[in-house]
């Protein structure tokens, strides 16, 4: 079976004519189990009854070739063009109006052995159709719900602008300092409000630029796969009748080869094939969401952050996320390696000319099972990891955003969002707004046109012409050159020089022979902590010297503080890891790389968590998404 042919790659946004397309086909095994079972009666009358059956069932495949071949609306007629699959039943009825001398004991074996088969298939079909049909609800709902998501934060801005303006008309005539706290406390109201609604328009883009790239794509082609292993098994069903009819009937030996012979020609991609050429169309991507202002207030998209208020919402916001991205990475990469296990079984069925479309189909199955849970909790890691994102890149000081005293379990508590700040000095607020007053407007002047720039911000990244107090957005636009992983400026217990125990945060596997791989949890000995471009020395009990990443690997120092989510260190240019892509992509920009299935790419900057790693291929170098590879 050809890997080539990929509805999902093809034909974009095309669920409804495709779903419509399979299902045509699946009813059309009633069609087909039908006309053996009326077969079967006719046997007992010979020649004439069976040659008015085939004229008759010629009509019918006349009225639904146009419908099985292309489907309902196709975007090219295909004029006196039949599918593989229509010309194979056409040669079948053109065979069996010659075959008009047959007997009992041959209606029975249809029944048994034709008959039930194109049931049981039918019964299969319409199951795995079913499943499939749910997977694609459950990702439209999942969709429209973050949309929905974006329209409410978006009203309750406008809200709270409408509120803030009235409060302001109020305190113009009661300038009282009451009325004036009053008026402050809006106005943070309304700033909260407006990041809100910026975390959740990234959101909504980020989900939208998954469903029409990752989720369409990859129903389209479950669909696909279930209709290619219907045409796999009902090519064994004609043969399983050929085999009787050779049994009963050896005087029509030569008429049934000809019926193989185009069952053989008949693969199950060649279906595919025509419907994709006859409904290929133009397609237009929707537009991102954009920030829409309030017509009584704020007029950019910037974040707010004019005083504590905001900068505490922010960081409440940043441990939440960062603590649900925490919990939903592990479940999600533990889903990835079984549907990982699962694609690579079902690419090699497919692979092959011959194979069993029973076990395809079952295959299929655990398939769409592993999809419904790997797209859940993608969804929800998605969503996590861009209002980590978001947070970060608008706020680039890393000590405003320092979230190591935030209690998580004690701040539902609180009454009020006024009440988490009692304890903050004049001083502490002072110094905090100071930090985090202006937000940099220079890398908000233009949007790179490339759908998965989102994912290819460094996070952080270091500060620059905006000294220590600054906030900006990262650039779309670094160059890849500049993507490096940030250095420590801030010194730590465990110095260069100076062998002090810490605790392994997580789990490592060594990628060179001048690295150690280490299990979360192990104490070890911190030889060098900063041995540069992000890794450190250490050595374990057994002797066993060599490097880890920095940031998996806590010093002890007595400090009971939470450390923030590892990022990955920047690869050392004697590592020579490589990685196999497990799905097509098709580059977006010069910096991007173009992949095909089973492509092995050279590691050269490994994913830095932004969901992007560069690499080689084919004396290439450009960024590829990390999730498309294993």
């Amino acid at each position: 079976m050809s890997e080539s042919i990929s509805i999902g790659n093809e034909i974009k946004d095309g669920y409804e004519e495709t779903q419509k397309w399979v299902q045509n086909n699946i009813k059309w095994l009633s069609t087909v189990g039908s006309f053996y079972r009326e077969r079967a009666k006719l046997e007992k009358e010979y020649s004439e009854k069976l040659s008015q059956l085939t004229k008759e069932y010629f009509s019918k495949k006349s009225a639904e070739t146009v419908a099985l071949s292309v489907g309902n609306t196709p975007a090219i007629t295909p004029g006196s063009l039949e599918s593989a699959s229509q010309v194979t039943w056409n040669e079948v009825l053109t065979q069996s109006e010659l075959m008009a001398k047959d007997h009992d004991k041959f209606a029975n074996d249809i029944t048994i052995y034709i008959c039930e088969q194109l049931r049981t298939l039918t019964v299969r079909c319409e199951m795995l159709f079913s499943k499939a049909e749910r997977l694609n609800q459950e990702v439209v709902d999942r969709k429209d719900t973050c949309y929905n998501n974006l329209e409410k934060a978006k009203k309750k801005y406008y809200d709270a602008c409408q509120a803030m303006e009235t409060m302001r008309s109020k305190s113009a005539k009661y300038s009282s300092e009451k009325a004036q706290k009053k008026l402050s406390e809006k106005e943070h109201e309304m700033n909260i409000c407006k990041n809100q609604y910026l975390v959740k328009i990234n959101q909504a883009n980020r989900v939208k630029d998954k469903y029409y790239f990752q989720d369409v794509p990859e129903i389209l082609d479950i669909l696909q796969d279930l209709n290619e292993s219907r045409v796999a098994m009902i090519n064994l069903i004609w043969k399983k009748a050929g085999d009787l009819e050779r049994d009963f009937h050896k005087r029509v030996e030569t008429r049934l080869d000809a019926v193989d012979s185009v069952i053989v020609k008949n693969k199950p991609h060649l279906d595919s094939s025509m419907f994709i050429k006859h409904n290929i169309k133009n397609w237009n991507e929707p537009k991102d969401f954009l920030y829409e202002p309030s017509s009584v207030w704020h007029d950019d998209e910037h974040f707010v952050i004019k005083s504590q208020a905001e900068l505490q919402d922010l960081r409440l916001r940043l441990a939440k996320a960062q603590q649900q991205l925490e919990e939903s990475h592990s479940l999600t990469e533990s889903e990835k390696v079984a549907l990982g296990k699962l694609h690579t079984a079902k690419s090699e069925m497919k692979s092959k000319d011959s194979f069993e479309p029973m076990k395809l189909q079952d295959t299929l199955k655990e398939y769409i099972i592993a999809v419904q849970k790997f797209t859940a909790l993608e969804n929800k890691k998605l969503e996590s990891e861009v209002e980590v994102e978001s947070i970060q890149n608008n706020v680039q000081d890393e000590s405003v955003l320092d979230i190591s005293d935030v209690d998580l379990s004690k701040t539902e508590k609180k009454n009020g969002l006024f009440g988490l700040f009692k304890k903050s000095t004049s001083n502490n607020i002072a110094a905090a707004s100071d930090a985090a007053s202006m937000v940099s407007e220079e890398t908000h002047k233009s949007k790179n046109s490339n759908r998965f720039s989102v994912f290819k911000r460094n996070g952080h990244g270091s500060t620059s012409h905006g000294g220590a107090g600054s906030a900006s957005v990262v650039d779309n636009d670094d160059n890849v050159s500049a993507i490096t992983t940030p250095s420590s400026s801030h010194s730590h217990s465990a110095g260069s020089g100076n062998a002090v125990k810490g605790k392994v945060l997580y789990t490592y596997e060594k990628g060179d022979t001048d690295e150690v791989s280490v299990t979360s949890g192990a104490i070890v000995t911190v030889v060098n902590k900063d041995a540069g471009n992000g890794w450190s020395l250490i050595r374990l009990d057994s002797g066993e010297q060599g490097l880890v990443p920095q940031s998996y690997i806590e010093v002890q120092s007595g400090s009971s503080s939470r450390r923030a989510p590892p990022k990955a260190p920047q690869p050392r240019k004697s590592s020579h890891k490589t990685m196999t892509a497990a799905y097509a992509y098709q580059s977006q920009g010069a910096d991007e790389l173009s992949l095909s299935v089973g492509d092995k790419v050279k590691v050269l900057k490994a994913d830095e968590g932004n969901g992007w790693t560069y690499g080689e291929l084919n004396g290439q170098r450009g960024l590829f998404p990390t999730a498309y590879c294993t």
